[in-house]
């Protein structure tokens, strides 16, 4: 084989994850093609330390790694000890945290929901919360939503409707970094996930729940293939240019009177969905990026 790389999965994920392993063996596939081999390494944990001020490993010095963890640490370190990382450790790490995703691009004519970063909370009376709620619906009219600033697939976020739901929510929740974002009625279940490979915009679906609020919420969601509009292709290329994206997903909601926004950007995107609806090889373009950027 001419390359060696390793394909670096976070700890709990098994076969029944049925979209990491599609994700797995497609690139597995392309690879082999390009004469190139690939281990498929666990983060358990040992993979990289420091001993003696000196970084440590105990995996080969790969060519490159396609990073499919979320562990910013450990990309740090296999960075410092100068190993390539698809995607590199500041895009993982800027894409994992929402609120950073939207100060990033802020000041860059760049479209998003109105977001405010919520408190840190280090120890807190019910005063402080209706304190909190009291400076948010200021800002914000019902309904909104609260998100965790680390989660995907819907999850870790809340739709809140009143005071009540407010309070309620935001006391389960206030522990972990928050924002607090408007939520956009034109965009309900409704969403767009642009796939970009090599800063270019590869194709785009959208995603259809009619029983949620959350696009991506499984129960009654469906998806299609569709050709985005000249607006949504200037939204995204502004992204690309400003974050010098190699790989992820870019999602979009349906602002009014069509206005794309941007909703979030994920650096570890999944893409039997995408392959499927748009037919189109993303883990071929995801491989040949890597191989050529190497050479």
């Amino acid at each position: 084989m001419r390359f060696q790389g390793a394909i670096i999965i976070n700890n709990s994920y098994n076969e029944a994850d049925i979209n990491i392993q599609h994700k797995i063996s497609r690139l597995e596939e392309e690879f082999k093609k390009l004469d190139t081999s690939i281990d498929v390494i666990k983060n358990n944990g040992d993979i990289a330390y420091i001993e003696n001020g000196e970084i440590k490993l105990n995996i080969p010095s790969y060519d490159f790694v396609v990073y499919l963890d979320k562990d910013k640490y450990l990309a740090r370190l296999l960075e410092k000890a100068e190993m390539k990382l698809f995607n590199n450790a500041e895009f993982l790490e800027l894409c994992d945290d929402k609120m950073l995703t939207h100060i990033a691009l802020a000041n860059m004519n760049i479209p998003m929901p109105k977001t405010i970063p919520g408190p840190l909370v280090f120890k807190s009376t019910n005063g402080d919360d209706i304190k909190v709620m009291e400076s948010v619906l200021k800002q914000l009219d019902f309904p909104f939503l609260i998100k965790g600033v680390y989660g995907s697939l819907g999850l870790n976020m809340a739709y809140i409707d009143s005071k009540e739901t407010f309070l309620e929510e935001y006391k389960k929740m206030k522990a972990q970094p928050l924002l607090f974002q408007e939520y956009i009625e034109s965009s309900r279940g409704r969403s767009i996930r642009c796939l970009v490979i090599d800063h270019k915009i590869l194709g785009a679906f959208e995603r259809c729940n009619p029983n949620d609020y959350r696009s991506n919420y499984h129960d009654g969601a469906s998806s299609k293939s569709i050709t985005l509009k000249p607006q949504y292709i200037e939204l995204v290329n502004k992204v690309i240019k400003a974050l010098d994206i190699d790989y992820a997903g870019v999602d979009l909601l349906y602002g009014e009177d069509d206005k794309p926004l941007l909703c979030e950007i994920n650096s570890n995107a999944f893409f039997q969905e995408f392959e499927k609806r748009t037919g189109i090889n993303a883990a071929k373009a995801f491989a040949e990026m890597i191989i050529n950027r190497i050479k």
